[in-house]
């Protein structure tokens, strides 16, 4: 399946590229999320219309995450849970726990933007968490766990 990107796609293109995808990830992804079109005659002369509107929109979702990047580059996020003796929680600090904690804070985050590929955190410690603000801004938040 063909589709023109509406906006960059980690490991699949920028904005205005025709790419092939499988076409359960075109359907029911990236189509209905607003991120891409089906590349058809039509639909490449609209987007050469909006090309400009769409660069406009990306640059200020882009300067966004920048600014959101630059306030979480200084913040530091305490997160209180029940923990045993030895240090290990009465369950577990996940991705909806850690955006919590920020939007408390002050900054705006998603649950989506957080990133813990080591899976959630299970005892007490400082620790930092990766947070995907855009595809291109990358951002780190000293986040400490403590006894409650």
């Amino acid at each position: 399946m063909e589709v023109i990107l509406l906006e960059k796609i980690v490991n699949l293109g920028e904005l205005g590229d025709q790419v092939r995808v499988k076409a359960g990830y075109g359907r029911n992804y990236l189509i209905p999320f607003g991120k891409a079109v089906p590349a058809t005659q039509d639909n490449v002369a609209q987007f050469e219309v909006r090309r400009a509107e769409l660069e406009k929109v990306a640059a200020q979702r882009l300067a966004d995450a920048q600014a959101r990047a630059a306030q979480l580059a200084e913040l530091m996020v305490t997160i209180t849970a029940h923990a045993g003796d030895e240090g290990k929680l009465f369950g577990s600090v996940g991705a909806r726990d850690v955006a919590d904690a920020i939007v408390a804070a002050g900054v705006t985050v998603g649950k989506h933007e957080v990133k813990m590929p080591g899976g959630p955190i299970r005892e007490v410690g400082e620790y930092e968490v990766d947070l995907r603000l855009h595809t291109d801004v990358m951002s780190v938040v000293q986040l400490v766990v403590v006894a409650g």
